[in-house]
Parts: structure tokens; C-alpha cells; sequence
């Protein structure tokens, strides 16, 4: 509840536990909305992302130059470190 609720939520909560004067279950469903508020902007945007194929491709095609220069420059390293010369 401490990341996703509200400060005086938890306040709320903390107070009734401390003094046994709540069910478990009341926490839960109070904690399960929280849950749903504080994660919902973060669904949005993935679903976003998701039928965004423009951008998509685009991360692809950024991510497969940059894996292939890393590729390059660790197959030169082990060349060199087992004596592999290209002719």
C-alpha cells in the first residue's frame, strides 16, 4: 500500500490495524483499487505502444543496429584474443 496508495489512505489503513478495528478483507479490496488507479496509465501506454507500429519497427530496427556493432566489435576481440587473423 506504501507505493500505490494514496498517503492518507494508508494513513486510514495503518490507524484502523494498529487498533484491530478492520477486516483484512477491507484492506484488500482497498488495495486492489489502488493497484488498478496507479497501474492504469502504465496499461494505457503499453496498449498504446502496442498499435503503434510505426514506433515499433522503428525500436526494432534501432535495437538491431546496436546489437550488431556490439556483435562486430566482440567477435573482433575474440579473434584477437585466439590469434584469429582475417586475411
Amino acid at each position: 500500500m506504501e507505493v500505490v496508495s494514496e498517503k492518507e489512505t494508508l494513513m486510514f489503513f495503518k490507524e484502523k490495524y494498529a487498533k484491530c478495528e478492520i477486516r483484512y478483507g477491507d484492506m484488500k479490496k482497498q488495495m486492489a483499487e489502488d493497484i488498478i488507479k496507479f497501474t492504469t496509465p502504465i496499461r494505457e501506454k503499453i496498449i498504446d505502444l502496442y498499435h503503434n507500429e510505426a514506433y515499433l519497427r522503428k525500436v526494432v530496427k534501432d535495437g538491431q543496429e546496436k546489437a550488431k556493432i556490439s556483435a562486430q566489435k566482440t567477435i573482433k576481440e575474440v579473434r584477437e584474443i585466439i590469434g584469429f587473423k582475417k586475411f
